[in-house]
């Protein structure tokens, strides 16, 4: 299955999920987490997130995924939007909102070992060289993106 991305969203598009996601940085590397063998897509690499639960905003998921699976705390005011993304794989439809965090010191990291066993922090070109989650090669392009634009 490929995965399809688009940056906006496309006419009679209905997402079934709305997954939430952070695009963390340290020393202008990107946070991957390795999904453990017995999850969805188990052995490949993504950013923190997951799916948003009922009841709460985009940004509230994103910011309980980051603790849920890292154990990262972060202010709700210190994680801005980076973009929100329309995707499709194997006939699921959902969007994707991701919220973006530079960190100055470099955070200690517990991992939740169910979901994900290693965590790395990798520059841009040795993310796109890693087994991504659903060949998302193209979500890392598109935050690569936005947040050199954010810096303009």
């Amino acid at each position: 299955m490929t995965l399809k991305v688009y940056e906006t969203q496309p006419k009679g598009y209905v997402p079934e999920v709305t997954a939430v996601g952070c695009y963390c940085l340290y020393q202008e590397r990107i946070l991957l987490l390795k999904r453990s063998p017995q999850s969805y897509a188990g052995g490949t690499w993504c950013l923190p997130g997951g799916k948003r639960e009922d009841g709460e905003s985009r940004i509230e998921g994103a910011k309980r995924e980051l603790h849920e699976e890292c154990g990262v705390e972060l202010l709700l005011e210190n994680l801005p939007h980076l973009i929100t993304l329309y995707m499709e794989f194997s006939g699921l439809k959902y969007d994707f909102s991701i919220y973006h965090y530079t960190f100055t010191k470099e955070p200690t990291l517990h991992l939740n070992l169910r979901e994900h066993t290693e965590a790395r922090w990798a520059t841009h070109n040795e993310a796109l060289l890693l087994p991504l989650i659903n060949d998302s090669a193209e979500v890392l392009e598109y935050c690569l993106q936005k947040q050199r634009e954010s810096l303009i």
